[in-house]
């Protein structure tokens, strides 16, 4: 990683000379940088900070068109000619330092036959994830090769938030079928909620992609389309996987929902066969508790035990007659 003064402008540069030599590229160099067409040169900006959006602003090397795109807030996601190169918005997940995260932002770019640059707003994986194989000996190839490598990568960290998605799944249709549906409903509408949301931003990302490959500049040499038409079609692959787990998560919901119901009828159930069974009772018992004149049996010495045989003998009968109209 370059280190500036500031580092919250130039996150990162690299140039890779005509004989190989891959150097970083500091802020003051950028500029030079650029100008030599026999070098390739990878430019990564916070647009946080307001040095790099002047400097995108003011740059020469950029095409206007690019620097709507990259200086611009919309998040249609589209990879579109501009000047001689391609300029465009794509997703990427958000980097989380603590924990993993589920959540997808944006990065911009644009690319010619010499130069990548790229900006964001918040730490991204993917992008990083790249930054890291350059670090691990990764070679700086031409930029087209640098947006593909960027695509594998995208592949592997959306690929590796669809598995989880997926073995959350499979924890809460245990938990379904070991009849333990309380908490079901929350990590199902979470899972639900985040699978909608990747393919909100895959889907049209997909498309800009495939459309990408049937407009690509004279300067993509034929292997490099062809690898980049691969890593297309890996990160495509991804969407039937993303509609499984919207799937299963979809049945799992509606039967976790079929159960409580279940669960809330059964519990009804029971409760109004109690009901049925004690409102005779209940009845007696508030006929004798008016203690009105000329109530039978107040001068008795058994009286007490005569109501509590009618009160077990009209239950009797009451269970008797559920189980004959087969109620119980």
């Amino acid at each position: 990683m370059v280190e500036i003064a500031d580092p919250m402008g130039l996150i990162c540069g690299y140039q890779v000379t005509a004989l190989g030599d891959m150097t970083a590229v500091e802020w003051a160099d950028m500029d030079a940088a650029l100008a030599d067409e026999t070098s390739v040169v990878w430019l990564h900006f916070n647009l946080i900070d307001v040095r790099a959006r002047n400097w995108i602003s003011a740059s020469t090397h950029i095409p206007s068109a690019a620097k709507a795109i990259l200086l611009g807030s919309d998040l249609h996601m589209r990879i579109e000619p501009a000047g001689l190169g391609l300029a465009g918005v794509v997703c990427d997940l958000h980097h989380e330092f603590v924990k993993k995260s589920d959540q997808l932002d944006i990065l911009r770019l644009y690319l010619d036959s010499h130069c990548l640059i790229s900006a964001r707003r918040q730490p991204l994986t993917s992008i990083d994830r790249l930054r890291q194989s350059l670090g691990e000996g990764l070679k700086l190839g031409k930029p087209i090769s640098l947006v593909t490598n960027f695509l594998h990568h995208v592949t592997d960290t959306l690929g590796d938030l669809i598995l989880e998605l997926t073995s959350n799944v499979e924890d809460v249709e245990d938990l379904i079928l070991a009849e333990r549906c309380e908490r079901t409903g929350e990590e199902l509408g979470r899972i639900r909620r985040t699978a909608v949301q990747l393919r909100r931003h895959m889907v049209p990302q997909q498309h800009a992609l495939l459309g990408l490959l049937s407009r690509l500049p004279h300067w993509v040499e034929e292997g490099d389309a062809a690898s980049l038409r691969t890593a297309i079609e890996r990160l495509g692959a991804l969407g039937h996987d993303l509609d499984l787990v919207q799937e299963r998560a979809r049945l799992l919901q509606e039967q976790a929902s079929a159960r409580l119901i279940e669960a809330t009828n059964r519990n009804l159930y029971i409760l109004s066969i109690v009901t049925t069974m004690f409102l005779p009772m209940t009845l007696i018992t508030g006929i004798f508790g008016m203690n009105l004149g000329g109530m039978p049996g107040l001068s008795h010495d058994q009286g007490f035990w005569y109501g509590i045989g009618i009160m077990l003998l009209t239950g009797m009968v009451t269970l008797l007659l559920l189980r004959k109209w087969k109620l119980l």
